[in-house]
C-alpha cells in the first residue's frame, strides 16, 4: 500500500474510532446557585498548556470547605473545537484518578467563573479542558495540590 494511501486509509479509521468515543465516567460536580457562598482567598493558579488545541491564558481555583470557585483569565482562548468540558483530577487524563466534571465551557475566550460543590479529601493538581465527544485532552493547567480537607 502506498504511503499517502495507507496514511488516509489511518486516518479514516481513527476518525471512524473518535465517533464511538465513550466520555469519562467523572461524577458531575453539583452547581452552587447564585448568591449562594463562594470561596474567598486568593486560591492557586496555573496558565493554561496545549495538550491537543492551541489554548492560553491561566485559570485559578480556589477551595474553602466543599465549595470551590474555578476562574478562566480574561485573556484565556481555546480553538474551535467540540464538546469542550471542564474537569478538575488529580491526574491528567479524566479517566483515571479522581476527576470531577464541573461542566461544559461557556466560552471559547474570556473571563468565566464556575462555584461548585467539592468531594472532601481530594487534592486536585490538573484543570483539564477535555473534548467529551472524542474523548481526548485538549488543554490542561497544572496547579499545586488543593481540595477540601
Amino acid at each position: 500500500m502506498r504511503p499517502s494511501l495507507r496514511s488516509a486509509v489511518l486516518l479514516l479509521l481513527l476518525v471512524a474510532g473518535c465517533n464511538n468515543a465513550t466520555p469519562p465516567t467523572a461524577p458531575d460536580a453539583v452547581p452552587v446557585a447564585p448568591g449562594g457562598s463562594q470561596p474567598v482567598g486568593p486560591g492557586v493558579s496555573g496558565n493554561w498548556m496545549r495538550t491537543g488545541y492551541a489554548v492560553s491564558g491561566s485559570a485559578t481555583l480556589v477551595i474553602d470547605g466543599n465549595i470551590a470557585r474555578l476562574e478562566l483569565s480574561s485573556d484565556f482562548v481555546i480553538a474551535q473545537t467540540p464538546g469542550p468540558v471542564l474537569y478538575l483530577n488529580t491526574t491528567s487524563n479524566p479517566n483515571a484518578g479522581q476527576p470531577l466534571r464541573i461542566g461544559a465551557l461557556r466560552s471559547r475566550q474570556g473571563a468565566q467563573s464556575y462555584v461548585f460543590q467539592v468531594p472532601a479529601g481530594v487534592r486536585y493538581t490538573r484543570i483539564i479542558i477535555w473534548c467529551d465527544p472524542f474523548n481526548v485532552g485538549m488543554a490542561e493547567a497544572t496547579i499545586p495540590a488543593t481540595g477540601a480537607p
